[in-house]
């Protein structure tokens, strides 16, 4: 067996790529000169994460570690995700963004205080290597002002390229105030931001040399237009709520246009519309991906209607010129009578999908363009009542290779097994029960995921416990928040003790769970040795505030834990508490403190390399 030690120095580089950085810090900073100029050689290329990690190796890291560290990160990820309140703490102890002063690219998870970010940022300003910021998952419900400090923080980081910020959920309608010109910015994506084309006149004002945009307009105005042109703009991304001659003005002012995806419901051109569009304002464009969702019409037959539509779309211009192809696809028993339209391949990385689905395409063969390889979420609703939709000739026969989260209720049929044949990458599923729920199809899924990280269970019935007799090896995070055991919303002393005994409570670090009283909070976490983050929900508290001043369950907590733990709100929803885990369980070996679990990976990593493989090899994330 081949000793770890002895691998040579690209192969330990390419190991760690695989490996998080808690894991890297704890196991081998430390061990010897080698491994500590490794260590640097890494974060000098890869991101240094704090997703995902316990409060004492949080804290143990920021004691000990990241000084050594903090002028050679180019690549960090702050997340308080499952880290209650770390971006606040992160500031706390003085470790300051505009420290790092190599950083390349920040991206922020899950930071939902807006006093947070704007702090952070405006720290940015200083960063003369930073071309890539992230904001992503946060919401704000702050005014115009607000949001705007955070918009000219960004505006005036000097060498920023890359700006996805699409954790900013909000509807902005005035131009923003912005006191500098981005030069720089070439790609920004606000899909969440709802604007008008009064705001995003203003901001390609403030960002001249933009080349590609994501962005949902929205206006109820036919006034509205952009102001000039942008002759940068090579690719549009953008969700419409607006007129079409807004869309038109849209277009026409961008006369460079090389890619252009367009995703609306409140738009319906058939194919000869847009072709005229696309002749009269899209003279360069060479790649058009289109999904429109709009309704049939009332006395016109479905099948008839959709033959109508697709013929629409199968012109020269369409089929010889561009060989651009669509398909439709429709559920025949749904009252709602909607219809989703979209060019092929599907590029959109979510997609609502139904057994009862029906499809047709102007493919030449209908058999073309079914596995649908961009989609990384999916939303699958099984029927059992029209079952027999699977043989009809027009049945929605696809794949999706490549998930990452699967939502679900259960039971599912066959078409189920057919259109995922793999789930090797699925990291989140979302499952919904009912009383006709089996188990073990359940059982049989999870069999299948080798890389699941994180089960949601949902259901609103009396259900039997089969969930204390699920197992997976791979499951780490288990949300209970809307699961109903044995009539009743909340876990009471006996659910607790059959959750901490199950299989998936034992490998449990992550638990969002309802609870009858508050002292199974204490239980949960005393018996469920791997728990490092328990978000719940306690009967009878009170609280509707995100304050932990006179919070007397927070304060309660407190006292029996002597504040060792992190326990704060959540902002969004107060009624739920997180508790972030600190256990100060810990032994010396060489000069460095390692918890014990983190003891034992460090000696399988020693040991051998087929080992190392086998319990922490994953998929590399795309990035």
């Amino acid at each position: 067996m081949v000793q770890f030690e002895s691998l040579a120095n690209e192969l330990l580089l390419d190991l760690f790529e695989f490996l998080d950085t808690t894991y890297l810090i704890r196991a081998f900073l430390g061990l010897n000169s080698r491994f500590d100029q490794l260590l640097y050689i890494h974060f000098q290329t890869n991101y240094f994460s704090f997703q995902s990690i316990s409060k004492e190796d949080f804290d143990i890291i920021c004691q000990q570690h990241l000084l050594l560290f903090i002028d050679k990160i180019i690549s960090f990820r702050l997340s308080n995700e499952e880290t209650p309140n770390l971006s606040e703490l992160i500031l706390s102890q003085n470790f300051t963004i505009n420290r790092f002063i190599h950083l390349q690219s920040l991206s922020l998870y899950y930071i939902k205080s807006l006093d947070t970010l704007i702090k952070i940022t405006f720290q940015c300003r200083s960063l003369l290597h930073l071309t890539h910021l992230e904001i992503i998952n946060n919401e704000y419900g702050e005014r115009y002002i607000r949001i705007f400090s955070l918009f000219d923080n960004i505006w005036n980081i000097p060498n920023l390229i890359y700006c996805n910020l699409n954790g900013i959920q909000k509807e902005l309608t005035v131009p923003p105030r912005i006191s500098s010109i981005a030069p720089y910015i070439k790609y920004l994506s606000i899909k969440n931001i709802k604007c008008n084309l009064r705001f995003l006149s203003g901001l390609f004002e403030c960002t001249p040399n933009l080349q590609h945009l994501c962005s949902t307009i929205k206006s109820d105005s036919t006034n509205e237009h952009l102001e000039f042109v942008i002759p940068s703009m090579i690719s549009l991304e953008l969700s419409f709520e607006i007129f079409l001659d807004s869309m038109k003005n849209i277009l026409e002012k961008m006369p460079n246009l090389y890619y252009l995806t367009i995703e609306t419901s409140k738009i319906y051109l058939d194919g000869n519309e847009w072709e005229h569009i696309i002749i009269n304002y899209l003279p360069k464009i060479k790649i058009f991906r289109l999904k429109i969702n709009f309704e049939f019409s009332l006395h016109t037959n479905k099948e008839e209607q959709i033959d109508q539509i697709l013929n629409t779309f199968r012109s020269t211009f369409w089929l010889e010129k561009h060989q651009w192809f669509v398909r439709c696809h429709w559920n025949p028993y749904d009252s709602t009578k909607l219809i989703t339209l979209y060019t092929l391949p599907y590029t959109f990385k979510t997609i609502h999908y139904s057994n009862e689905y029906c499809s047709k395409s102007t493919c030449f063969d209908e058999e073309e363009y079914r596995s649908y390889d961009h989609v990384r979420s999916i939303f699958y609703q099984n029927k059992m009542n029209n079952i027999n939709s699977f043989n009809s000739l027009n049945h929605f026969n696809t794949h999706f290779p490549y998930i990452q989260h699967l939502s679900i209720n259960i039971p599912y049929d066959n078409n189920f097994l057919h259109c995922f044949q793999s789930l090797n990458i699925l990291t989140s599923l979302e499952v919904f029960l009912s009383e006709n729920s089996d188990y073990y199809q359940l059982q049989t899924l999870l069999n299948q995921t080798l890389h699941l990280y994180s089960l949601k269970l949902i259901s609103d019935q009396t259900l039997n416990p089969g969930l204390f007799h699920l197992t997976s090896k791979s499951i780490y995070r288990l949300d209970l928040i809307k699961f109903s055991l044995n009539g009743s919303d909340y876990f009471n002393d006996e659910d607790c003790n059959k959750l901490i005994d199950s299989p998936l409570g034992l490998r449990c670090e992550v638990l969002f769970i309802r609870i009858n009283n508050r002292t199974n909070i204490l239980h949960l976490i005393k018996k469920m040795s791997n728990l490092r983050l328990l978000v719940f929900e306690c009967k009878g508290d009170r609280q509707n505030s995100s304050s932990t001043i006179n919070d007397e369950l927070v304060q309660w907590l407190k006292n029996r834990f002597l504040s060792i733990h992190s326990i704060i709100r959540d902002r969004s929803n107060p009624s739920y508490i997180q508790v972030w885990i600190n256990r100060q369980k810990e032994i010396l070996n060489n000069d460095i403190l390692i918890s014990k679990i983190r003891y034992k990976n460090f000696r399988l990593l020693k040991s051998n390399v087929l080992a190392f493989f086998s319990k922490f090899s994953v998929p590399k994330k795309n990035t």
